[in-house]
């Protein structure tokens, strides 16, 4: 949803549990109203437009970008615009599925096929079935796994596990992921051709410090939201507060963003949402390399910050000064790529 439009109201959300242990699979019903999309960004605005063409298709799409950018926000607007917007969702969490049920959970399994097996049951290509097919998380499915999905992806068709049926279905497919996949086929961890199958349609997200402008918009969206979830009269941010808030990286993206929201609010004692609300690591770094060159390419650190946020921040603005160019910033910063891969995973978690 776009600035101006009102939030999404409450999904109805059915859970199919196969034990009282396990709950992977999320059959979400995709309501009358719009998944909130808020931007006034120019490259979210252009992600926006190339969205709404490729929904009125049926082609395979892979979401890229960082944590807590709103990859699930975009598979459900995909799911929105396109003409099975009133059939099932389906949403899986990739990394969630243990290797042993991997098969069963996305393909089913008949009755007696296995040890426990002791009904029929759907697996999620075939709960999707004329709907959509969200695979969250793909980087993170072993390669067992992948070689479980490749042919139901690569032929829209399957068995279940102990079944002789050929099960036929449509759906679209969309896969998400923070993992940079082409390294991961490099790397021997993700198999080439099931990479290709689903990067047909790349949607790469960029992190909250290329958009610096949805900052602001962003915050006022999730501070009324709070004031509403906890009873409170409308309260506003300080000039400093603001200026703490545009001049953060946001390592942990819209997510982390939300979630700072919610803990001023939660904390406020006042009328306004002050420096000191904030988490230490937004309010302690006050100084950072600015994109108008004043400060002349370098960096300011209060004194008695740790050496972990001053290496954390030389990376994320190195890369923000080649365009996130990873192998180039590993070249400035005297890092082998990898370990530049490394660090931008710890910095996530």
């Amino acid at each position: 949803m776009l600035k101006g439009q009102s939030p999404i109201k409450k999904e109805k959300m059915n859970v199919y549990k196969k034990s009282d242990e396990l709950n992977l699979i999320r059959v979400k019903k995709i309501v009358e109203s719009k998944p909130v999309f808020i931007t006034k960004s120019p490259l979210m605005l252009n992600l926006y437009h190339k969205l709404q063409l490729i929904s009125k298709t049926k082609a395979t799409v892979l979401i890229t970008g960082e944590n807590g950018t709103g990859k699930e926000i975009f598979a459900k607007l995909l799911h929105y615009h396109g003409k099975k917007r009133n059939k099932p969702m389906i949403t899986v969490n990739c990394g969630a599925i243990p290797n042993e049920l991997v098969e069963s959970e996305l393909l089913g399994h008949e009755k007696g096929a296995f040890t426990g097996a002791t009904f029929q049951k759907m697996g999620c290509f075939e709960m999707a079935d004329n709907g959509t097919l969200f695979l969250d998380e793909i980087g993170e499915m072993s390669l067992n796994a992948q070689v479980k999905l490749l042919r139901a992806v690569e032929m829209g068709t399957f068995r279940r596990v102990g079944g002789k049926e050929e099960i036929h279905v449509d759906i679209s497919l969309i896969s998400a992921t923070n993992k940079i996949l082409s390294d991961q086929v490099k790397a021997g961890s993700f198999r080439e051709d099931l990479f290709y199958r689903l990067n047909v349609i790349e949607l790469y997200i960029p992190p909250l410090r290329h958009r610096k402008e949805d900052i602001l918009l962003l915050a006022e969206f999730y501070k009324n939201i709070f004031c509403k979830k906890y009873k409170l009269d409308d309260i506003e941010f300080t000039k400093d507060t603001i200026d703490l808030l545009i001049n953060y990286d946001w390592p942990g993206n819209v997510r982390e963003l939300k979630n700072t929201i919610e803990r001023c609010i939660v904390l406020i004692e006042g009328d306004s949402i002050t420096p000191d609300m904030l988490p230490v690591s937004i309010s302690k770094i006050k100084s950072k390399i600015h994109e108008n060159g004043d400060s002349n390419g370098y960096m300011h650190f209060p004194i008695g910050t740790s050496l972990d946020e001053i290496e954390e921040l030389a990376i994320r603005e190195t890369l923000l000064s080649v365009d996130n160019n990873k192998t180039e910033a590993a070249k400035l910063l005297g890092f082998a790529r990898k370990t530049l891969h490394n660090k931008l995973e710890k910095y996530d978690r």
